[in-house]
């Protein structure tokens, strides 16, 4: 997926690499239970959270995700 706002691809990259990173430990028999496979997956757990609330701010924030605005334009335009 790709996002217009640079600073959420930016981290949904960094999410995606974390998460790669950690399924190739995870899916390593030997390296399933290591210290630095549980690590790896804490890491990627933060990095979703942070995303999250990125995510969030930006919808909260950016006049372009504001729905009620957004489609009332757009209604307003057909209407006329």
């Amino acid at each position: 997926m790709s996002y217009r706002e640079s600073h959420l691809q930016r981290k949904s990259d960094e999410c995606a690499e974390l998460w790669r990173e950690w399924f190739s430990f995870f899916n390593d028999i030997e390296k399933r239970n290591l210290q630095e496979t549980k690590e790896l997956r804490k890491k990627w757990c933060n990095c979703v959270t942070e995303f999250g609330e990125m995510v969030s701010e930006e919808v909260k924030t950016n006049p372009r995700y504001n729905l009620k605005t957004h489609w009332s334009a757009r209604i307003d335009n057909v209407v006329e």
